[in-house]
């Protein structure tokens, strides 16, 4: 019996390219630094790159904070020395942003009719925190564990662990919910929960298959549940 679902928070429930978009353009332009497509596309290539390396335990999260946006004035042959103020407001901007995607709170009332709710992310715990506040989701969940905030990224199983601790709630007992197979779905299995992959239509990582729970849009989960 199902007890408790557990969310990711990034592209499940929470709009992060469209956050990630505009809290960047709008930090770039405060210190007078260009913004475009392009640019938008180097960083995020340098971000991706350095979580990825984060999740391996190769680079700190607070090092990973100003390191991005070093090697981004640097593509943009601008001042190293900015970094830190850049990433101080790129911080500020994107903790302002509450981008849900949709269906998300029709979803998560009828979730919590019936189960109890929580967030598991690997993200910067003061952003996610404000970011769930910003979305005006927070009163929805029991529980939200961040990497930094219990030490643990996905897919180390540990983060999905402290939450259920929290919760008193057995991995059996419980469902995670989340966009990024190779990620969500390896931290689910390794913790013994079943896992709810939502399908936004992007190609698998190589050598992943196509969970057999899935759905394609927010508003799905309360038929996959039955309610």
């Amino acid at each position: 019996m199902v007890r408790a679902v557990l969310f990711d928070l990034d592209r499940t429930l929470l709009d992060f390219d469209r956050a990630q978009r505009g809290a960047l353009r709008q930090a770039l332009l405060g210190l007078g630094l260009p913004y475009s497509p392009r640019v938008l596309a180097r960083y995020r290539a340098i971000n991706d790159a350095l979580w990825a390396a984060y999740r391996r335990g190769e680079i700190a999260q607070a090092a990973l904070e100003v390191e991005r946006f070093r090697r981004l004035l640097v593509a943009l042959e601008t001042r190293e020395s900015r970094a830190a103020r850049l990433s101080r407001d790129f911080l500020a901007c994107l903790s302002a942003r509450g981008d849900r995607l949709p269906g998300c709170r029709r979803a998560l009332a009828k979730l919590r009719t019936r189960f109890r709710l929580g967030v598991v992310t690997n993200g910067i715990d003061r952003v996610q925190h404000a970011r769930l506040r910003a979305a005006r989701l927070r009163p929805f969940f029991e529980v939200v564990v961040t990497s930094e905030g219990c030490g643990y990224a996905k897919p180390d199983p540990r983060i999905l662990h402290a939450a259920l601790d929290t919760l008193e709630v057995e991995a059996h007992e419980a469902v995670y919910v989340g966009d990024d197979v190779a990620v969500d779905g390896a931290a689910a299995r390794s913790a013994g929960m079943p896992f709810v992959w939502v399908d936004r239509g992007d190609p698998l990582p190589g050598g992943h298959r196509r969970p057999r729970r899935r759905v394609g849009h927010l508003d799905e989960l309360a038929r996959h549940f039955a309610l």
